[in-house]
């Protein structure tokens, strides 16, 4: 009868860890005669391991093989026996029990089998025998690297991209195709639906036959030997298809993703293996149009964002840990200006010992200046004025600055060169008046006709009217306006006031 081994993990029976946690396990052995053996360990071990063969190098008939590998864990330990030496023992018939226990590092990756390469972890128990190849049996474990959605708040940004595309039709350019994809976060974790919504305006004659959002994963490939290159390796996680958008028409799709267990995003480039996720949208034209796609990277994180209180209590503790950091960071600075100011004591000294100096002479000077105004004031008599300076450059002529207004509109001018001067690009709307418009585009027929996207923005504050010129400079001046509400006569009579009086020659 062979040996026999059964390795098992406490309280972890799909052997699933996070980096940075306890692992710990039992090796169960039965052997059915004595054995001669040098020894028995366990060994905990963790690598990234990279290969593939590329064609025509160094000469077009030849192969290499393109590899990398790199360790990241390996921990041994004998539980009969000693490395020390070459001596044998006798191992008797029976059943023994061996336990392993090591701490995973924070640094580890996450497990990951792709196309060209690996990062594997396993439990290997190794029996060396006398004079025979050893004996060995593994079992693999899958270690995730945490990311916890809730540590930055950036992940809570809701996730959106905007783009617009005109098509040609007999040399002649199309109304605007506006794309707008969107999103509640950015960041999400395995389990979870990807609510979005896809607003598609479709200005131009040309009808839209189908649209597609793709969530795909990207694998990148680094390899060191026999010389530093890269693979790229894509896969598609989910997909969802919509119906066609008819010419000068809109419409407002909503939908979801689902996610399945799928490894996290790479967050720490130290491994030769990169993980990265991102949405595909692409909007299919008729006829021979080239395509509309747009792409937007997507995090997957290990732990979803909570919205309870356990979040919050998370956030406030970071905010206080960068309130300890920026109040360090004062004190530090406010320390280093006080040691400047201690050396530049001396220096002002000297410099306050001229000062007196300048202001005696200067004191002097008044004083006759004085007296000689009220000599001149006496011979000219009562009443007689005299100029406010005495200086020789001084003009009493207004400057410009006198006769500036004192309140002016305000004027930005931005460049805008992707746009044609006859185009004015309108707002789509929010994730939130999306999901809105959505609800009234299907039951409110005349408001899908008569209203274009234009109309649709929202008005918070002041309003912003845009200006464009027919010139090719291409220039946008956005000039804020006060709203001020008048009635037609009022704009009438306006109107009449501000004409001028023409006579007839």
């Amino acid at each position: 009868m062979p040996i026999e081994c059964l390795i098992s993990f406490d309280n972890n029976p799909q052997g699933v860890y996070y980096a940075g946690q306890e692992l710990s396990g039992v090796v169960d052995l039965s052997v059915d005669a004595t054995k001669r053996i040098k020894g028995i360990h366990v060994t905990v071990s963790g690598y990234a391991k990279i290969r593939w063969i590329k064609k025509g190098y160094p000469r077009d008939s030849e192969r290499a093989m393109c590899r990398a590998y790199r360790s990241y864990l390996s921990s041994r330990s004998y539980v009969l026996g000693s490395c020390a030496g070459n001596s044998c023992i006798d191992w008797l018939a029976g059943e023994y029990s061996y336990t392993f226990h090591v701490i995973l590092p924070d640094n580890l990756p996450t497990s990951f089998d792709g196309k060209y390469g690996q990062i594997h972890y396993e439990i290997i128990t190794t029996i060396e025998r006398s004079g025979r190849y050893p004996k060995v049996f593994k079992l693999p474990f899958t270690v995730i690297q945490p990311l916890d959605l809730n540590a930055d708040a950036i992940y809570r940004v809701p996730l959106e991209i905007l783009d617009r595309k005109r098509f040609w039709s007999f040399c002649c350019p199309t109304g605007p195709l506006t794309v707008k994809f969107s999103t509640p976060y950015c960041g999400y974790a395995p389990g979870q639906k990807i609510h979005f919504v896809l607003y598609i305006n479709n200005e131009s004659s040309i009808d839209i036959t189908e649209c597609e959002v793709k969530l795909k994963q990207e694998v990148s490939y680094e390899s060191h030997d026999p010389q530093h290159e890269y693979r790229y390796d894509k896969h598609l996680i989910a997909l969802k298809q919509f119906g066609n958008v008819l010419r000068w028409s809109r419409k407002v799709y909503r939908g979801y993703l689902d996610l399945p267990s799928i490894p996290p995003t790479s967050v720490k480039p130290t491994c030769p293996i990169s993980v990265n996720y991102s949405i595909k949208i692409i909007v299919n034209p008729t006829e021979f149009h080239w395509k509309l796609k747009l792409k937007i990277p997507l995090t997957i994180g290990s732990i979803p964002i909570m919205d309870g209180p356990e979040a919050m209590l998370r956030f406030n503790r970071q905010q206080q840990q960068h309130q300890v950091v920026s109040q360090n960071f004062q004190m530090s600075t406010q320390q280093t200006q006080r040691q400047r100011d201690r050396n530049s004591v001396p220096d002002q000294q000297r410099l306050s010992t001229n000062n007196n100096n300048i202001n005696n002479n200067q004191s002097t000077t008044t004083t006759a200046t004085t007296a000689t105004t009220l000599a001149t004031q006496n011979a000219l008599g009562e009443g007689a004025t005299l100029p406010l300076s005495t200086s020789p450059h001084s003009s009493t002529t207004p400057t410009t600055a006198a006769l500036r207004p004192l309140a002016m509109p305000a004027i930005l001018v931005t460049s805008d060169s992707d746009n044609p001067p006859d185009y004015i690009p309108m707002m789509p709307p929010s994730y939130e008046d999306a999901m809105a418009l959505s609800e009234k585009f299907s039951d409110d027929i005349e408001f899908l006709t008569n209203v274009s996207m234009s109309s649709i923005m929202s008005a918070q504050g002041d309003v912003t009217k845009t200006l464009y010129s027919e010139s090719r400079t291409q220039f946008c001046f956005a000039v804020q306006q006060e709203t001020v509400l008048a009635t037609d006569e009022d704009a009438n009579a306006q109107g009449r006031t501000s004409l001028p009086n023409y006579e007839k020659k």
